[in-house]
């Protein structure tokens, strides 16, 4: 009896020690990594080539990183990985010395450094084109020599693997736009190690020139045949093109009827030089309902219902109706017929008559009207647009600022005239930006081609910037200025098209349309000159969830004289994000900074202030 009970206490002291034994043998958690002797690549550069992670906290907590160990097996896997990284950037003599490893006192911990000598680079002597068709080589050992040379491994380049294989890409593609369907293309490489230059050899197999074939088209229920055949960027018998096929399926989906379109080259293992080409549609529900509920700082709670209608009587156009009610836009009620392709595949029109109820802090008014617009595309970044509308506006003179053009303006007035406008995006992803530019220009000229009151000029241009840095951040910028003017006798400019400034799309240390000048009772007066700017890091923290900090600066004037360097106002705050697919949802807290008004400001939003 006594004896059991000497060994269950024996059990039970080994079950609670043997963890810790264990834990004292588990190798040590690396805490930093370091490198000597990377002239060409940078430490961050190196980090994502091997195995080892800095065991911060930082590091763990917002960049989701797992916790590396020490040990020689370890260290050596990443000094394979190092020289694996090395040799493919060109550099075929590069050495890791033995390592040097700092522990801890408790040799629970370990930072590492790397010291690396690199040696001399292999350089590219030549490039060189070879096949069977000695044109396509002449063309392309011509561009070769020249700056305007497709290629990224050049002559005089260092050699790296990345680059060939981006260069078999880039010729097989040219190959391809001469008409060659079937081209291939293949690298040869000749490296003299000792002398440390290296000469391509690109064996080119072009195959035979090929040409557009028989179209078939199938999937296509409600549109048309000769309606997708319109969206084609290519003929029967033209050369092939696999951009011209690639630009096709782009067209063909933007007529909006579709939910799925392909438009595939059938290939033959036979070589043929006359390609067919198969369309494979999957058409959208002819009719589908969009319904939201939100709440934001501004508009409070707002909904809105979107009907449509595909392939409204016959053809390709669509019908939308759509009602919207916030507090700043009390009802909206807007249908909107759209033709696609009217002139051309990348030509849109619509028309648009609507009524809504406007109620903003400097004005309350009821319009209604119509607009006429052309949407065109210029090519995949650019697009341009041209509208015809017509207003008429029924303002409530008690609701705006007492000030001196207050007379001239009429409760009832209607505005008519043309707006055109330029676009540029080459920002990604879609609903949250990381990279790339936004521009976007816009002219109105009210009652000059058409009659109508108030005749005025109005001109705005916006530019956006998104640039990504270290690995969890987006720095993004935002410019925009605006100015509107009266022509002819007319000094007055209808309080809608006046120039507001402040919000949560704004300067956002004030409420909406606060900033800028007001009259005795503090509503706003408006401006006819514009100027903002925005800076905003926006850090991710951990998985959907993200932090911004920013500073917004920026002010309206009257007229031209008012506008002054020292009456910009400025205003810096912060805020959270949570990423969702339809963008971003958060919230911002903001105030004025060097300025006599100190009221913080808090704004909720859907999508990024800009």
């Amino acid at each position: 009896m006594h004896l059991r009970v000497k060994y269950t206490y024996l059990i039970f002291i080994f079950i609670l020690i043997f963890p810790v034994v264990v834990s004292g043998q588990q190798d040590p958690v690396v805490r930093k990594v370091k490198f000597k002797g990377n002239d060409s690549f940078s430490n961050k550069d190196l980090m994502n080539e091997i195995s080892f992670t800095h065991g911060r906290w930082v590091t763990r907590k917002l960049l989701g990183r797992e916790t590396s160990y020490y040990s020689e097996d370890a260290w050596d896997m990443n000094v394979r990985e190092l020289k694996h990284f090395y040799q493919s950037q060109g550099f075929m003599h590069i050495k890791v010395h033995e390592p040097k490893v700092k522990f801890s006192r408790n040799r629970q911990r370990a930072k590492v450094t790397f010291v690396i000598s690199e040696g001399d680079p292999v350089i590219i002597e030549s490039v060189k084109f070879t096949g069977e068709n000695p044109e396509i080589n002449k063309e392309l050992n011509d561009q070769a020599e020249t700056r305007r040379s497709i290629l990224e491994a050049r002559k005089g380049e260092r050699f790296q693997d990345n680059k060939i294989w981006n260069d078999r890409d880039r010729i097989t593609r040219f190959m391809v736009e001469k008409g060659y369907a079937y081209a291939e293309t293949e690298p040869e490489i000749r490296a003299d190690t000792t002398r440390n230059n290296a000469t391509v050899i690109w064996q080119l197999s072009p195959g035979p020139v090929s040409y557009f074939g028989e179209v078939t088209i199938e999937g296509n229920q409600r549109t048309p045949t000769n309606i997708v055949e319109r969206q084609l960027a290519f003929n029967q018998g033209e050369l092939y093109s696999r951009q011209k096929l690639n630009r096709s399926q782009q067209q063909v989906f933007q007529l909006g009827t579709f939910r799925v379109a392909s438009v595939r080259a059938r290939l033959s293992r036979d070589l043929h030089d006359t390609i067919p080409v198969h369309i494979s549609i999957t058409e959208a529900p002819q009719t589908s309902t969009r319904v939201g509920v939100g709440y934001g700082r501004e508009d409070q709670f707002r909904t809105f219902i979107d009907f449509q209608v595909l392939n409204f009587t016959g053809g390709a156009r669509r019908l939308n109706l759509f009602a919207k009610h916030s507090a700043l836009e009390p009802y909206r009620f807007e249908a909107t017929l759209t033709q696609p392709a009217a002139f051309s595949p990348n030509s849109t029109l619509a028309l648009s008559p609507s009524v809504r109820r406007m109620k903003e802090p400097g004005f309350e008014l009821f319009t209604y009207g119509a607009n006429i617009s052309l949407l065109q595309r210029i090519s995949e970044r650019v697009s341009g647009s041209f509208n015809i509308y017509y207003d008429n506006v029924n303002l409530d003179t008690t609701s705006v600022a007492l000030f001196e053009d207050t007379d001239f303006l009429a409760k009832t007035y209607s505005k008519s005239g043309v707006a055109t406008g330029l676009f540029y995006d080459s920002s990604s992803p879609r609903f949250d930006p990381t990279r790339g530019w936004m521009i976007a220009f816009n002219a109105r000229a009210n009652s000059l081609v058409f009659t109508g009151d108030y005749p005025f000029l109005k001109y705005q241009i916006e530019v956006k910037k998104y640039q990504p840095f270290f690995e969890i951040a987006t720095l993004a910028t935002k410019i925009k200025a605006g100015t509107v003017h009266s022509v002819g006798n007319n000094t007055a400019i209808p309080v809608e098209e006046r120039f507001f400034s402040g919000g949560s799309r704004s300067v956002r240390g004030w409420a909406r349309q606060q900033l800028g000048p007001t009259d005795s009772n503090g509503v706003p007066v408006g401006g006819k000159y514009l100027f903002e700017m925005s800076v905003e890091p926006r850090i991710k923290i951990v998985g959907p969830l993200s932090l911004v900090a920013f500073m917004d600066v920026g002010n309206v004037w009257q007229t031209f004289d008012d506008v002054e360097i020292g009456d910009i106002r400025f205003s810096a705050g912060g805020g959270i994000r949570f990423a969702t697919p339809i963008g971003p949802v958060g919230a911002d807290i903001a105030r004025p900074i060097w300025d006599a008004s100190s009221s913080w400001q808090f704004h909720i939003n859907i999508g990024h202030a800009f």
